[in-house]
């Protein structure tokens, strides 16, 4: 499984304000939610990931106002199953970007916005990678005596959806949209073997959401994300279990039901077009084999005389880069040995 699944449903819910107020006004440290005014939470455009990494991470930037100032809110959130072990270095990288971009829009700037750096992890076990900069030092470099105030030094607001039970989460976002709860639910219990259990167990939230303006459209957005990263959970059964425990109407349940067929034929044919690319591969490849292989009978017969049984079945038997390395021995070989030795 990939971080895409991950990344479109991220960016497509937690872009919206209330989404994102949702998230971060509950699941920050109390001290730190209480400076921030949420109600001038907006987003800020663009992507601050380092372009080989965006496989494993998705970000967002927020502006708030804390007080009379303006500060930003950076979101990361880490997709792998384990704790990245530079996630500081990942941050402090991102902020640069940042303030670059800052500068660039005010080039008489003589202060920087404050950035808030946050990450979002959801992997199979607890954080344990560092939370500071400077504990990606050694302790002797710029972790103690006179060295340490000349070392850069920040630390992470770690939001750690493993540290949270399902009902912690229920309980923290009771008040707030069923989406933001749901998607936190499905990022925490994305790997969880029984996970169709699990979203049984949601059934309450899934009939929220889909009493909610627009619910219908984020109920699809939710099943197209647990199509692409559990499809086991798309299943016909499946969707009438959780249209009975939501009390669905006939027509949200014929709805839900013809989305569900919907992802698994688009599933099926997605397997089927990964089929015949894989099939065209391999052809080509069995294509390559049988021309190199016909080709280095064909030069060894016309140096070294007919061929015995070993030798052609120990050509018959070898694969491409083999073939094309004896191939190239050929050329200065002066002995059958040589060539296949």
């Amino acid at each position: 499984m990939t971080g895409q699944p991950h990344d479109k449903l991220v960016k497509a819910v937690f872009s919206e304000a209330p989404q994102a107020r949702a998230l971060l006004r509950n699941l920050l440290p109390q001290d730190l939610a209480d400076a921030i005014d949420f109600a001038t939470l907006k987003l800020v455009p663009g992507s601050f990931v380092d372009e080989k990494l965006t496989e494993r991470f998705t970000d967002l930037l927020f502006s708030v106002r804390m007080g009379r100032d303006v500060a930003l809110l950076y979101v990361l959130f880490e997709h792998q199953s384990t704790p990245d072990p530079v996630m500081p270095w990942r941050l402090l990288s991102a902020e640069a970007r940042i303030w670059e971009r800052w500068f660039r829009a005010n080039p008489n700037a003589r202060t920087l916005p404050p950035i808030l750096p946050v990450v979002l992890y959801h992997g199979d076990r607890p954080w344990s990678a560092p939370e500071r900069f400077s504990e990606l030092m050694p302790e002797g470099a710029g972790r103690r005596g006179a060295f340490w105030e000349h070392v850069p030094e920040f630390r992470i607001v770690l939001i750690d959806l493993s540290r949270f039970t399902d009902a912690e989460l229920k309980a923290r976002l009771a008040i707030e949209p069923a989406l933001a709860l749901l998607v936190l639910l499905a990022l925490r219990n994305v790997h969880a073997p029984d996970f169709q259990a699990c979203m049984l167990e949601w059934g309450e939230l899934f009939a929220r959401l889909l009493d909610e303006r627009s619910g219908l459209r984020a109920f699809e957005m939710l099943l197209h994300y647990l199509h692409e990263a559990r499809g086991e959970c798309v299943t016909e059964a499946g969707m009438k279990a959780l249209c009975a425990r939501v009390h669905a109407s006939p027509k949200v349940e014929e709805t839900v039901m013809n989305l569900a067929e919907k992802l698994r034929a688009e599933g099926r044919q997605e397997g089927r077009q990964q089929g015949r690319r894989e099939g065209r591969q391999e052809g080509r490849r069995e294509g390559l084999e049988a021309g190199a292989r016909q080709s280095l009978v064909r030069l060894l017969r016309a140096r070294f005389g007919e061929l015995d049984g070993a030798a052609l079945a120990r050509i018959q038997a070898a694969d491409l880069p083999t073939l094309e390395r004896w191939l190239d021995r050929f050329v200065n070989a002066s002995t059958l040995a040589e060539v296949l030795a």
